[in-house]
């Protein structure tokens, strides 16, 4: 006979990949065993596979959830300001502030992708290409110099990622310096290197 379905179900999965991201990140995805999930979640073996298939199911669903939001949230951000220097300061802000209340979920997205099957990693790749172009085509409105092009495009919306996207190795958002000021300095550093031009 089939388990019921729990009235609050959808609030007991995220519980469930949230305190898996916790273990993923502490000790890596293919070390971490479906019997440690279920100690972590306090319930049992056969509760856990009642609410994902699999260690993999739940891997998947955990970066696909963590990336639909981001995407929202980025593509909203987007349109959030009169100019487009506005707009790219509105976005800078709202992904470093999910990545700084997300940390363990930064660590399993760029170090675990590679554990998922070939059509799923796909699948989360694709989504963090469309919020990298967020960013490239803010740069690319913000750029009032003219001098970046379509060779020089990605490298320059790549160094940007990389000053929002690493944060997880050093940065304490408790620390002297909050998300918001965070952002707001990877913004000044940012735009005034791309407006300064060239050379």
């Amino acid at each position: 006979m089939a388990r019921k379905q729990a009235e609050n179900y959808e609030e007991i999965r995220r519980r469930i990949m949230a305190c898996a991201a916790t273990e993923f990140a502490r000790q890596g995805y293919a070390a971490t065993s479906i019997a440690d999930l279920a100690k972590a979640n306090g319930v049992s073996r056969g509760l856990l596979y009642h609410y994902f298939a699999s260690k993999e199911a739940l891997l998947q669903e955990m970066l696909n959830s963590h990336l639909d939001m981001m995407l929202d949230a980025a593509n909203t951000a987007a349109t959030n300001g009169v100019t487009a220097q506005d707009r790219f300061r509105s976005t800078i802000r709202t992904i470093v502030g999910i990545n700084a209340g997300s940390r363990d979920l930064q660590v399993v997205l760029l170090h675990d992708l590679q554990n998922l099957g070939t059509a799923e990693r796909a699948e989360i790749v694709s989504k963090q290409r469309r919020i990298i172009a967020v960013l490239r085509d803010l740069i690319r409105d913000c750029d009032q110099t003219g001098h970046i092009n379509s060779r020089t495009l990605m490298a320059q919306t790549m160094m940007c990622v990389g000053m929002i996207n690493y944060t997880y190795l050093w940065y304490d958002p408790a620390g002297p310096v909050g998300p918001e000021e965070y952002a707001d300095m990877v913004a000044d550093t940012y735009l005034a290197g791309l407006n300064a031009g060239p050379g």
